[in-house]
């Protein structure tokens, strides 16, 4: 178990150098390579390519890797060394799964690698897959409970975690390009040696919650996003209720009702092989009794720069560290943010919690809204609520649920626009009372900016407190004359909010 820090800023005011890393994943369908932006616990793409090389095609039955997949995937290998020769990458990992194991050519193509790129390839075990893929999912998820599963073109590996530690991975021979080869006898029977297969080696305990990594899968969220007109597209962490994704699983997999134009819309050309990936999700979820799919838009390339961070880095929270990335944080807005966690700490504390599953949820979120809170400053004010928002729903960090998002996203927005109402998107996804909450914390941040400029210094002569039917901002005698028209005015707006009455001490 990694044993992550409890929620608190101090971590952003550590000095850390940002660095470029690449991974490329030679896989049994696409050959990827993603340039990250590393700060500190923060891994940002700044570059993703694929190309579907299709390197597993026909594994099954000739036992090499296929010729022209092999052509393809030397061809982009050579476009991204001379790519990360000009990005000036130093550091590049190359990796080869399933079809590079499995097939007796793979180290003859592992060599010619290294021949026209320079690149010296690893070739993961599947239990190596495994792990990796795990922690590219502990990296992005604040200590997850549950099965993790990786789809590849070829292979499928399953590993438990509890908490962030994990258990013994396990590869079957399930990836979509496999299942293809072996879909002679009919739906049934193929289902019945998936089942088979995954129930041989001991079967797969129940669990809440099953993580699913991978492009394929990933592919299947999408549909279910389009499907259902949802408004937020982004993969990480989408969760789809186990239910629905077997319903899902079901219409891909029958050819005669299934919505063809829209999965090769939306899948591309995974689309041809989209029902065999429907078919292994819809037997995992069954086996393992999860609850619930969420989708991880990290795996095995992000599992490897995880692995490869110091100790302490790998404890700090994945939300703190995405959102002070996103926000590019100096000095004076640290400074600004943790004076907002002390301005408002006993209000908060004195309210109850309107995410009572997890009593750190909300605390975690409402920091993450303290280090959002100048994220706006440059941009023109009759836009900023609404640039300012998209942002920060959309922004590339992790560490929350789809829910968290856009409470965040509510926040900010009616930080910079008191009159933000929300809209469809937080009534479909937060409750009253969370959209209530954030209007408050909202409120809040308002008062504090207009009083201190949106500097720590100044914020720390007052203080915010309840008291009775009150909302009291206090302040020695000697700093009365900081309070201003407007500071009067944010502070009338918050205490209307809560069926209080201001009052300046």
């Amino acid at each position: 178990m990694l044993n992550q820090k409890s929620p608190s800023l101090w971590p952003i005011s550590r000095a850390q150098r940002p660095r470029q890393e690449a991974v490329i994943d030679i896989g049994s369908n696409s050959v990827r390579m993603v340039v990250y932006q590393i700060d500190g616990r923060s891994m940002v793409p700044r570059m993703n390519e694929k190309v579907m090389a299709g390197l597993g095609k026909d594994l099954s039955e000739t036992g090499r890797l296929s010729v022209s997949g092999v052509e393809a995937a030397l061809k982009a290998l050579a476009r991204y060394s001379a790519i990360c020769s000009s990005l000036g990458v130093t550091h590049v990992t190359a990796i080869a799964t399933a079809a590079a194991r499995d097939a007796e050519d793979g180290p003859e193509f592992c060599e010619a690698i290294e021949r026209v790129s320079g690149f010296k390839v690893r070739i993961l075990s599947g239990v190596e897959e495994a792990k990796f893929a795990a922690l590219g999912v502990v990296a992005a998820q604040r200590d997850p409970v549950g099965l993790i599963g990786d789809l590849g073109g070829s292979s499928l590996e399953l590993i438990h975690t509890e908490r962030g530690a994990l258990g013994e991975g396990r590869t079957y021979k399930l990836g979509p390009l496999a299942l293809q080869d072996r879909d002679e006898g009919g739906a049934a029977k193929l289902e019945a040696y998936v089942t088979e297969t995954l129930t041989a080696q001991g079967g797969i305990a129940q669990c809440p919650n099953f993580y699913a990594v991978g492009g394929a899968w990933r592919a299947i969220a999408s549909l279910h996003m389009e499907l259902n007109n949802y408004p937020l597209r982004v993969l990480q962490a989408y969760t789809i209720p186990a239910s629905e994704a077997i319903e899902l699983c079901d219409l891909i997999m029958d050819r005669k009702k299934r919505p063809d134009s829209l999965i090769k819309s939306v899948a591309g050309k995974r689309a041809a092989t989209l029902e065999y990936t429907a078919l292994a999700l819809k037997c995992v979820l069954k086996l393992s009794g999860a609850e619930q799919m969420i989708t991880s838009a990290n795996g095995v390339r992000e599992g490897f720069v995880f692995d490869g961070m110091d100790p302490e880095t790998k404890t700090l929270d994945p939300l703190f560290a995405g959102v002070s990335r996103l926000a590019r944080l100096d000095q004076r807005q640290i400074g600004f943010a943790r004076g907002l966690q002390v301005f408002t700490a006993d209000i908060l504390a004195a309210l109850p919690s309107v995410f009572p599953d997890d009593p750190q949820t909300e605390k975690r979120l409402h920091e993450a809204a303290f280090i959002l809170a100048d994220i706006g400053a440059i941009m023109h004010p009759d836009h900023r609520s609404d640039i300012a928002r998209q942002i920060v729903l959309r922004g590339p960090y992790t560490g929350t649920n789809h829910a968290g998002r856009i409470y965040l996203g509510l926040i900010t927005g009616i930080r910079y626009y008191r009159k933000f109402e929300a809209g469809e998107l937080e009534q479909g996804r937060l409750t009253a009372e969370q959209i209530d909450r954030a209007k408050t914390i909202a409120l809040l941040i308002r008062v504090a900016a207009e009083f201190s400029g949106r500097t720590e210094r100044i914020l720390k002569r007052a203080s915010i407190r309840i008291e009775g039917d009150q909302l009291i901002f206090a302040l020695q005698k000697r700093h009365q004359n900081l309070i201003s028209e407007g500071v009067i005015k944010r502070l009338g707006h918050a205490a209307a909010h809560m069926g209080l009455t201001p009052v300046v001490e």
